[in-house]
């Protein structure tokens, strides 16, 4: 099921992205959209965005929009400005991800949420490091986006609060998106992540996970 597996996964994550786009406006989010929602969900204005009511599920769709990051990379202004629109954007992503984390550790039905917002962080942060033109381990981001990594890595293993699925598909996104991730990260954190990977217990039961926890285990294992 090797070849049906990667696909099952991908698809999957790739459908909750497609879905994502289809579902929000046309008009993209830039920073300031990001900014915005955090800080009317900040001072009460608005929940935690979730895919259980179709207003807030269009917010949480606007939220995980992968157009949002391809048309700051790809658009006409200058690489600082795509550098600091992503950075904010990550920024505000790690606040929502400290939210729903609190929110699902006291019992909110929110763990799919924070899967994907998850896998999408891992995405902007791919995304900046390909940008970014520093040697390995440059800035104080290094260490930040080596810990969101560890995050990840771990929640792959969390039974008590992701399901197989779910852990599939964030073990899906490490393996995507942590290449281009490793290349900014310093040699200590690399080392030190690949070490927490490989020392994950061998997924069983279902085949999906099984196997997305095995591919991400190897991109670890093999990025320089």
């Amino acid at each position: 099921m090797g070849a049906s597996g990667t696909w099952a996964v991908r698809l999957g994550l790739g459908l909750f992205l497609a879905v994502a786009s289809a579902k929000a406006e046309d008009t993209h989010w830039t920073s300031r959209e990001y900014v915005d929602l955090y800080f009317r969900h900040y001072n009460g204005r608005v929940p935690l965005p979730h895919l259980r009511e179709d207003a807030q599920k269009a917010l949480f769709n606007h939220l995980i929009d992968p157009r949002n990051i391809t048309r700051i990379a790809e658009a006409s202004v200058s690489q600082d400005e795509k550098l600091r629109q992503l950075r904010i954007i990550l920024a505000v992503l790690g606040a929502y991800r400290a939210a729903y984390n609190v929110a699902v550790i006291v019992g909110e039905p929110l763990e799919q949420e924070l899967t994907l917002v998850q896998a999408y962080s891992l995405q902007v942060a791919g995304t900046l490091a390909s940008l970014m033109r520093k040697p390995p381990g440059a800035g104080d981001a290094s260490s930040a986006w080596a810990t969101l990594v560890e995050g990840v890595i771990a929640s792959t293993d969390d039974s008590e609060h992701y399901s197989p699925a779910q852990s599939a598909i964030l073990a899906e996104a490490v393996t995507l998106h942590y290449p281009a991730i490793a290349a900014v990260l310093t040699k200590d954190d690399r080392r030190r992540l690949r070490a927490q990977a490989l020392a994950l217990k061998p997924a069983h039961g279902n085949a999906a996970r099984r196997e997305a926890m095995a591919r991400m285990k190897r991109v670890l294992s093999t990025a320089p």
